[in-house]
């Protein structure tokens, strides 16, 4: 008995230690769940905004081609008004953690993108730069240096918004738009080719580029029909 007792005396000391450990570990966990869920928390307000801007785009497929000007100079504001938000959400995630925490803001991003590209390709007929897009987001702005947006969620973004555009290609002829589906391939074509000279290794990337395949047949497949119906202007 008196050797047993020596043992279990002898195994306090590691125990506490073991328990210690243990505790300091479970509360560095509870602490980052924590803060993962106050970043989500805060991304919310953002991620309404987005389904506005979104809501806001959907437009384009059954409004008249005079109003799309405005549809998307709409979405553009509403996407601004995600600015200061970020501020907020920058302010919680510690410096140089970022990619520790993309997970929770990084769908935000591509979306935002996704409809932003979408908009200034309709009013400016060019593919917006990842730094114009994050200017905009206003993820340049002073507070929010722990933020950025990366090169994955800039590209998954465009490819995005050209997923957008064989719809609004096929809603565009029957309203009687026969130019636009022309601008549409030809943006489409041109993404697609740039797309094919990236030696993309990132397996997400890789999969969604490979929906640009469709999304250009869909659009050339458009364009060869107005053409048959000798519905497209001649070339100069």
């Amino acid at each position: 008995m008196a050797d047993i007792a020596i043992a279990s005396s002898s195994s306090t000391p590691r125990t506490e230690s073991v328990g210690s450990t243990l505790a300091s570990a479970i509360a560095l966990l509870e602490n980052d769940q924590n803060l993962k869920k106050q970043i989500r928390e805060a991304v919310e307000p953002i991620d309404d905004l987005s389904r506005s801007a979104i809501t806001e785009l959907n437009k384009l497929h059954s409004a008249p081609h005079s109003q799309h000007a405005e549809i998307c100079q709409n979405a553009a504001d509403i996407i601004g008004r995600t600015q200061p938000i970020w501020v907020t959400v920058a302010a919680l995630i510690p410096q140089g953690e970022f990619y520790r925490y993309q997970f929770a803001v990084g769908p935000t991003m591509r979306n935002l993108t996704t409809s932003l590209v979408l908009a200034r390709f309709m009013l400016h007929d060019e593919l917006t730069p990842a730094h114009t897009v994050s200017k905009i987001l206003g993820l340049q702005q002073e507070g929010t240096e722990a933020l950025q947006l990366s090169a994955e969620d800039y590209l998954q973004g465009v490819i995005g918004s050209v997923n957008e555009l064989p719809r609004l290609s096929i809603n565009a002829v029957t309203a009687q738009n026969f130019d636009l589906p022309i601008k549409i391939s030809s943006f489409v074509n041109d993404i697609f080719a740039s797309y094919s000279l990236l030696n993309l290794r990132n397996d997400a990337l890789r999969r969604k580029f490979d929906s640009l395949k469709y999304d250009l047949k869909r659009c050339e497949d458009v364009v060869y029909d107005l053409t048959l119906r000798g519905l497209t202007k001649p070339r100069e």
